[in-house]
């Protein structure tokens, strides 16, 4: 099985490629905005808000300290996808 890091940077390549095929803008430094990040996880915009207010999911940047702009990372992204996965495995007694 492929080793966590090469799966991040498969999935990370796999969510460029989403946003090049979308038109989304991504930043010089691989950073795409809260709208496109929900998108290419599959939430709602206000559900990655809850949890950045509640201090889960995916990290994430906001320049300024009170500003309202929010920016994920893709290999972020990436990261949490990949640390979400289960085996498929359920142990039972």
């Amino acid at each position: 099985e492929p080793a966590q890091d090469d799966r991040v940077a498969a999935t990370a390549q796999m969510l460029r490629a989403a946003c090049r095929e979308a038109g989304h803008n991504v930043t010089g430094d691989d950073r795409v905005g809260d709208v496109v990040a929900a998108e290419l996880l599959g939430f709602a915009t206000q559900t990655l808000a809850n949890w950045r207010a509640e201090l889960k999911g995916p990290k994430h940047f906001r320049i300024g300290a009170y500003s309202s702009r929010v920016s994920y990372r893709l290999t972020d992204l990436a990261a949490w996808i990949e640390d979400s996965r289960t085996d498929g495995f359920t142990s039972h007694p």
